[in-house]
């Protein structure tokens, strides 16, 4: 192995024996990157102005369509509304047929029903009804009736017993309950006459028995109906009373 002498060695120390100093370089910084350059003032300008007409396009695009969408469901609504309406108006046709016949119905009812309760009337004209009258075991209710008669028109002498067709009693018997009697008259003169001695009968008012006409449903509705005008004129002193249906004031025919 080949010894390296210490005087062959490379000496960088200088005669002084410092070591000399490495010469100056400057700074060492790294060299600046090449980027792109700034976009200038316009560039940004019409990169905004593209991005805000881009947005808008988007939206009126949009708009667009919801209005287009909204255009049909509105044509759509109008079609349907158009042949509710029609429906609506072949409705309304159809009822007011049906209301012009069911009027007519109700024309032609009443009308029968009218008919129907003058027949009932006129019927009833030859009769008579008697409240008060006491019930007695085996009663014969017609001579009773009779016996009456006799005594209101004054006249006892008068045999009724041809002018007095039935006399019975009507209704269901109830106890503590005294049921009216009606009677029926072969004359209609002779009913008429017991008819209007009756109402100023000093016999019937002691014996707490009173005659009454023998009206028909609808009559008696109606008087019930007129009964409360009557009432009021009778506390006013005025004549008021009824015949048959017809209420009189004064002498002239109230209505309701």
């Amino acid at each position: 192995m080949e010894v390296v002498k210490a005087g062959d060695m490379h000496s960088y120390a200088n005669s002084d024996g410092d070591i000399p100093p490495l010469p100056d370089s400057g700074p060492c910084t790294p060299a600046a990157k090449k980027g792109k350059p700034e976009p200038s003032l316009t560039e940004l300008q019409d990169n905004i102005v593209r991005l805000v007409a881009e947005k808008i396009k988007e939206n009126a695009d949009n708009l667009a369509n919801l209005i287009k969408k909204n255009a049909d469901t509105i044509e759509a609504l109008k079609e349907s509304s158009e042949f509710l309406f029609n429906e609506v108006q072949d409705m309304k046709k159809e009822i007011t047929a049906v209301k012009k016949k069911s009027d007519d119905q109700q024309k032609i009812i009443t009308d029968v029903e009218d008919r129907l309760n003058e027949m009932e009337r006129y019927h009833r004209r030859w009769n008579l009804r008697l409240y008060g009258l006491q019930e007695q075991e085996g009663e014969d209710v017609k001579q009773r009736v009779i016996d009456i008669c006799k005594t209101v028109i004054q006249d006892p002498g008068e045999d009724l017993r041809l002018q007095i067709d039935i006399s019975h009693r009507i209704g269901r018997k109830e106890d503590g309950k005294t049921r009216p009697v009606i009677t029926r008259f072969t004359s209609r003169s002779t009913k008429e006459r017991v008819w209007k001695c009756a109402k100023n009968s000093e016999f019937l008012k002691n014996k707490k028995l009173k005659f009454g006409e023998d009206l028909t449903t609808k009559d008696k509705e109606s008087r019930m109906r007129l009964w409360p005008q009557i009432e009021e004129a009778r506390k006013q002193g005025k004549k008021a009373f009824f015949v048959g249906a017809k209420a009189i004031i004064e002498g002239k025919e109230i209505k309701m």
